[in-house]
């Protein structure tokens, strides 16, 4: 055993001398004074130049390595920048032993202040292309071993104690598309690098991104957890994983980008198997905060749930789905309005052939409360093939209830029941041109409307709408009193005595200005259609409703308001112009065997006229004011009434004034001054707001009427005459005879305003037509008396002469 113990000691001697020598090496050795060679090396097997600006120091035991100051790296020829990477610290080092054993341990690799460039030419070059094809040409250099020879020895595993990069800055400039890239700040630590093994990591950096279609973009990225991945790096499992990022726009950003974006992720797990194409990710979070952004002050997003992935077949869902969040800054509501919804997501995409995919939405609802609303949607085919389908149902909620979760005031209405019960249903039908609830049901309060609704053209905005509607009482909704309100109007239109004044309107006060929303109609694109069975307003009820309107780059067209109302049919049509600086307005008009007094008062809350007929109406006015309105008004009108009454004026009272005055006597004022009709017709011609009549004829048991004149509308102005003939002279209004009047001509002048009429009798054209009256009667006499049965041509010739 002696040679045994000697081999021993041998063996102990040549480690030791080893060591010592070793040392002696290292402690003698000076790297620095390599640093030309180094430098050729590099620039033999990069093509790139480096400077060593700093010391130079390497170890040897237990770790092989070394440690770089003040390094820089070369740019390819071509590119601004001089260096592609300069950096105040490197640090590269390997457990000697075992990489004696063919086993690779890195030690922590440490970059600090690193600064690198990256860039593209106008070519689409970059500054890295040189270095791939010096690898390239050196790895095809290197020389198979002959046959017969061993391989060289390989490393058998790889492990890295981690990685730390510290204040990195690196920029990107892309000469082609003018895009820049800025990352600052950039800090990489990880733990321990093992294959097979969790490596717990940690990302941070800033960046500013500047770009011609974008603009100014800037943020934060953060990036946590453990992830763990085999040697192929073709399976990744991750731990604890946080995503974080922010945008904040800046100078030539789209307005539309919010002032601040953040989003995060999270998730407890993530299994990624890039071989077999599937990923999977319970239980994740996703978080999007956004300030000052799409309209609003404040919005914040949390979607969360279990997802399976699988590309490779074309498979995806989320199961446990949820979604959370609020919104501050609508202009309808107040305060902070809360939502969630939740439900499942099921999708079948084949790979390159998104036409076949198949999307199922499934249970989902969506709350903000009260509001409470169910759907299941089938998305068929995505891109411009695509159909979205399925029921829709707005369950029963309080609109009260509504109004006090948004923070809104509902006034004061006649029903306490009213705007109390609230449903919608339908279906929903929507593709990249249209969106349409069809089969919709929309009912409040009892009252019921079906059809459909929706965008009949997406790009252009179209609203469509075919509703057809049963009974609506609209008096419920009214303020308190709205009815009472009205009676008393009306009665104060009428009258209660025989005084003018006390019939007379009150003349508004100036021009009363039309302020429309010139931008919304002319953008307003609709076809709508509905009917209704009836409503009710106040004591007005409207019948068999029938409505078409359709609008269109600034022409809104109501092509049919037909309704039946106040015993009898109107039907109507009526035209608003917007595209030019002056708005143009156009109104057709058709009442048949309508009650005037009702009308009139449900129209311009006026009850002086009272009686059945027909009115024809058709008008064109320009203008943003009611004077200019009515100053412009073109175009003609025509009514046959029947059966009626005029309150304000009384012929009867007039012609017996008249008759009184010719006496020498004056006529009692009546209780009512109000002149009865059996017939009344007229027609009139409108130019610039004066509408021209000669055509008026009335009728009444006592008298005969015709009259001529014109009204101003703008100026609201009159200048007419009514001529009155006595046909019966059995006792009249008052008790009084009219026998000195009959067959007499009474011209009857109004003048003065709407507010205040003005009515006298024309005498002395009275006493001229008695003064004639009596001529021919003397003059018939004697034709009588000399002529007999032969006085009648003679007669009629004299008549034929104005004798």
């Amino acid at each position: 055993m002696r040679w045994f113990k000697r081999g021993i000691m041998l063996l102990v001697a040549i480690i030791l001398v080893a060591f010592i020598a070793a040392f002696a090496f290292v402690a003698t050795f000076n790297p620095n004074d390599y640093k030309d060679q180094i430098a050729r090396l590099v620039q033999d097997k990069t093509g790139r130049s480096i400077e060593f600006a700093g010391p130079i120091s390497v170890t040897l035991f237990p770790w092989l390595g070394a440690t770089l100051k003040d390094v820089s790296v070369g740019n390819a020829p071509g590119f601004d920048e001089k260096t592609m990477l300069k950096a105040k610290t490197v640090e590269v080092k390997a457990a000697l032993l075992p990489l004696l054993k063919g086993k690779f341990e890195i030690g922590t690799l440490v970059l600090d202040d690193a600064t690198i460039h990256l860039a593209r030419d106008r070519n689409g070059v970059t500054n890295w292309a040189d270095l791939i094809a010096h690898q390239s040409r050196a790895s095809s250099a290197v020389a198979k071993p002959a046959d017969g020879q061993a391989s060289p020895p390989s490393l058998r595993s790889l492990a890295i104690g981690g990685i730390a990069i510290n204040n990195a800055t690196l920029d990107w400039r892309d000469a082609l598309t003018g895009q820049t890239l800025a990352l600052q700040q950039l800090n990489l630590q990880s733990g321990a690098v093992n294959f097979g093994q969790a490596i717990n990591l940690s990302l941070s950096f800033s960046y500013g991104l500047q770009d011609r279609a974008m603009g100014a973009l800037s943020g934060a990225v953060r990036l946590d957890g453990s992830v763990t991945m085999d040697a192929a790096l073709q399976h990744l499992a991750a731990k604890s994983l946080k995503f974080e990022a922010s945008l904040v726009p800046g100078v030539g950003a789209p307005a539309t980008l919010p002032k601040q974006t953040k989003i995060t992720l999270q998730s407890p797990e993530l299994d990624l198997d890039l071989s077999q194409q599937m990923a999977v990710m319970p239980a994740f979070s996703f978080d999007v905060d956004v300030e000052r952004g799409f309209g609003l002050t404040h919005a914040a997003l949390n979607s969360a749930g279990d997802v399976r992935a699988n590309w490779r077949q074309g498979v995806y869902s989320i199961k446990n789905m949820t979604l959370a969040g609020g919104i501050q800054g609508l202009a309808t509501h107040t305060g902070e309005l809360k939502f969630s919804a939740a439900g499942g997501v099921n999708a079948t995409i084949p790979p390159g052939n998104a036409a076949q995919a198949r999307i199922d939405l499934t249970n989902w609802q969506l709350e903000s409360t009260p509001l409470v609303l169910k759907t299941t949607l089938k998305i068929n085919g995505l891109g411009k093939d695509m159909t979205i389908t399925g029921p829709l149902s707005l369950l029963p909620f309080n609109p009260r209830e509504l109004a006090s979760a948004w923070h809104y005031r509902v006034p004061p209405m006649q029903s306490s029941n009213a705007l109390t019960q609230c449903a919608l249903t339908g279906d929903i039908f929507a593709t990249p041109a249209q969106a349409l609830l069809n089969n919709l049901v929309f009912n409040l309060d009892g009252h019921e409307i079906k059809g459909s609704a929706g965008l009949a053209d997406i790009k252009s905005q179209k609203i469509y709408a075919r509703l057809t509607g049963g009974n609506w009482d609209m008096n419920a909704y009214l303020p308190p009193g709205s009815a009472a309100k009205s009676a008393d109007i009306a009665e104060q239109t009428v009258g209660a005595a025989g005084a003018h004044g006390n019939l007379a309107k009150t003349n508004p006060v100036g021009d009363v200005p039309i302020d429309l929303p010139i931008p919304a109609l002319r953008a307003l694109n609709a076809d709508i259609e509905l009917n209704l069975a009836q409503i009710s307003y106040q004591k007005y009820q409207l019948n068999q409703l029938a409505m078409i309107l359709v609008a269109q780059g600034g022409k809104i067209a109501l092509n049919q308001l037909n309704f039946n109302a106040f015993d009898g049919a109107v039907q109507t049509q009526a035209a608003l112009d917007v595209r030019s600086a002056i708005p143009d307005w156009q109104l057709g008009l058709v009442g048949k065997n309508i009650a005037l007094q009702p009308a009139l008062m449900a129209v311009m809350g006026e009850a002086r006229v009272s009686g059945v007929g027909d009115i024809n109406f058709d008008g064109r006015a320009q203008g943003n004011s009611l004077n200019k309105l009515k100053a412009s008004l073109e175009g003609k009108t025509n009514f046959a009434l029947k059966n009626g009454k005029i309150k304000g004026i009384d012929l009867g009272y007039l012609l017996r004034s008249a008759q009184a005055r010719l006496q020498g006597d004056t006529a009692a004022v009546p209780a009512e001054e109000a002149t009865d009709f059996s017939t009344m017709t007229a027609s009139a011609l409108i130019a610039n707001g004066v509408a021209h009549n000669d055509d008026l004829q009335a009728a009444s048991p006592l008298f005969r009427v015709t009259g001529a004149g014109d009204v101003d509308l703008a100026r609201e102005t009159i200048n007419y005459v009514l001529n009155a003939i006595i046909v019966n002279t059995a006792t009249g209004q008052e008790g009084k005879a009219l026998d000195k009047l009959k067959q007499l001509t009474v011209p009857i002048k109004i003048t003065g305003t709407f507010a205040k009429p003005k009515f006298g009798i024309d005498m002395q054209a009275v006493l001229k037509d008695q003064a004639k009256q009596k001529v021919e009667n003397k003059i018939n006499q004697e034709l009588d008396k000399r002529l007999g049965t032969g006085a009648e041509p003679v007669k009629n010739l004299l008549k034929g002469l104005g004798l």
